[in-house]
């Protein structure tokens, strides 16, 4: 039974990940920051570990003792569009970018092969995207977020080339879930939409929705990482959706679609103004690796936020 190591499981994409494995018959050592498991109920298959990512030695500890065949670096400290990391770029540094290259090291050193899979990020290429974006795109920092990922991506290529340690970065493009904090745009969007329902008087602020983006599901991300894992030595996938959306023409579509008005019931701060240019995310590399690609669109994964949300504030009541 093959064993996975997972950092970041109590966030969004390594908790989806984690139940991913378990599906497929994995034994899983899940790391996170808080005392207990968020998602995941511990079991026979399942380990939670509280351990401070910062903490390079009790990490490289860990990865000696649990001796994985699989070893996910999806943790992150991360915020939505505008967040400063000024304040914390210690604690990203050590925890997006060292502590990948403590699992890298563990690789390099097993005595039995180890892959590493490492959740990067698609914040590597500067805005605005235009044209056709894929692995080849060229990268540049525009944020100490972006230096953080484009540092942890040079780490990988290195230690392919120098070590031959299968090790694998996933350029993710903006994927949600009702697992996603509402400070992300997708979230507020279906929190808006659920509190317009009840409420004729409600209006959403948002900053602006001139722009283009591509939206897909947390989900089938993490199920495409383990295939990706476990069936490709490959140095780097762009995981995307590969359907661009114009956002206001997107999300007034999903308030119509419950019945609502997104003219009326949405105000934007900024005033209009073009959504730049046109760009969109080739997965032929994804395609040809794993002979898939995800198929949930925007409308399928607000619905499932909408009602995540709905049965939340149910139980609230209840």
């Amino acid at each position: 039974m093959p064993c996975s190591l997972v950092l970041g499981v109590n966030g969004q994409d390594g908790s989806y990940l984690a139940e991913a494995l378990l599906r497929r018959g994995h034994q899983v050592v899940g790391v996170g920051r808080n005392t207990a498991s968020r998602y995941i109920v511990p079991s026979s298959q399942f380990r939670y570990v509280d351990l401070d990512l910062r903490d390079g030695a009790a990490l490289g500890r860990l990865a000696s003792e649990v001796a994985p065949d699989f070893a996910f670096h999806f943790a992150a400290v991360h915020g939505s569009a505008g967040f400063q990391y000024e304040p914390v770029v210690g604690d990203m540094f050590a925890t997006n970018v060292v502590a990948l290259h403590v699992l890298l090291e563990h690789a390099r050193l097993s005595s039995k092969p180890v892959r590493v899979v490492y959740a990067g990020s698609s914040k590597i290429f500067p805005n605005p995207l235009e044209g056709v974006i894929d692995e080849t795109t060229p990268a540049r920092a525009t944020c100490l977020y972006s230096i953080g990922k484009i540092a942890a991506r040079d780490l990988i290529m290195q230690y392919r080339a120098l070590h031959k340690v299968a090790a694998t970065n996933l350029i993710l493009f903006n994927h949600e879930s009702s697992r996603r904090p509402l400070q992300f745009l997708l979230p507020t969007i279906a929190n808006g939409i659920l509190r317009a329902k009840t409420d004729p008087a409600f209006r959403l602020k948002v900053q602006t929705l001139d722009f283009r983006i591509d939206w897909a599901a947390a989900d089938e991300f993490a199920d495409l990482s383990v295939e990706i894992a476990t069936r490709t030595d490959v140095d780097e996938f762009v995981l995307a959706s590969g359907v661009t959306h114009h956002a206001r023409a997107i999300v007034h579509g999903l308030f119509q679609q419950y019945g609502l008005d997104g003219e009326t019931c949405i105000i934007e701060a900024l005033a209009r103004r073009d959504p730049g240019p046109e760009f969109r995310v080739s997965l032929e590399r994804l395609e040809k690796a794993v002979g898939r690609k995800p198929v949930k669109s925007v409308p399928d994964i607000v619905a499932d936020m909408v009602s995540a949300a709905d049965a939340s504030l149910s139980r609230g009541v209840a």
